[in-house]
C-alpha cells in the first residue's frame, strides 16, 4: 500500500488519507517551523528513505522532488474532495473508510476490548448510551476513540459521491481516446 508524505498546504488531505487507512506523515508533524529551502531538503530525503509519495502545491518542491528520483504529485486543487479526485489520476486510492490508522497521530488504531468499557466511560465525548451497542476503535498512539456515527456516516456519503465524479472521468477519458 502507498505511503505519503504531505506538506504544509494540504493539511485537511492529511486526515482523510489516513481515514482511507493510508500511513500518511504531515511535514507539520515532523519539521518543527518554518519552510524554505531547508525544510524541503528534509522532506525530500524523509520522502526517499521512507519511499514515500510526496504531496505538495509547490511547483519548486515537486520539480526537486523530480529531480531526486522521489515520487511526487503536484497538486493544484484547494478543496479536499478535489485534491482526492486529483491524487486519484495518479495514484489508485481505495476510497474506502477504514479503521486502521488515527486521522490525528497517524498510529494504528485498534478495536476496544469488552474489558475496556471503563476507558470509554472516562472520555467526554463518547456517546455513552452507544457503549455496548455500537463498536470502538482507540488510537495505540494518543488514545483517541473513533466510532461509526453521524460524522462517518457523512464521510461515506462524500467518499460515495467522490467515486461516482472520479468514475464518470474515467468514463470521460475512455470516450474521448477512443
Amino acid at each position: 500500500m502507498e505511503k505519503f508524505l504531505v506538506d504544509r498546504m494540504l493539511g485537511r488531505l492529511v486526515s482523510w488519507l489516513r481515514m482511507l487507512g493510508y500511513d500518511t506523515v504531515y511535514a507539520n508533524d515532523v519539521s518543527g517551523e518554518g519552510g524554505g529551502d531547508a525544510e524541503d531538503a528534509f522532506l525530500l530525503s524523509l520522502a526517499k528513505e521512507e519511499k514515500r509519495i510526496l504531496l505538495t502545491k509547490d511547483r519548486k518542491l515537486a520539480a526537486e522532488a523530480r529531480k531526486s528520483g522521489v515520487r511526487c504529485v503536484l497538486m493544484t486543487k484547494n478543496d479536499v474532495l478535489g485534491q482526492l479526485s486529483e491524487l486519484t489520476g495518479s495514484v489508485p486510492l481505495r476510497l474506502e473508510m477504514t479503521f486502521v490508522r488515527c486521522s490525528e497521530c497517524n498510529a494504528p488504531i485498534r478495536r476496544v476490548r469488552e474489558d475496556e468499557t471503563q476507558m470509554l466511560l472516562e472520555t467526554d465525548y463518547v456517546p455513552k448510551k452507544m457503549i455496548g451497542k455500537l463498536e470502538f476503535w482507540v488510537c495505540e498512539g494518543c488514545r483517541r476513540i473513533y466510532w461509526e456515527g453521524s460524522h462517518w456516516r457523512a464521510i461515506n456519503e462524500r467518499l460515495d459521491l467522490l467515486k461516482r465524479i472520479t468514475s464518470r472521468q474515467v468514463g470521460n477519458e475512455q470516450t474521448t481516446s477512443e
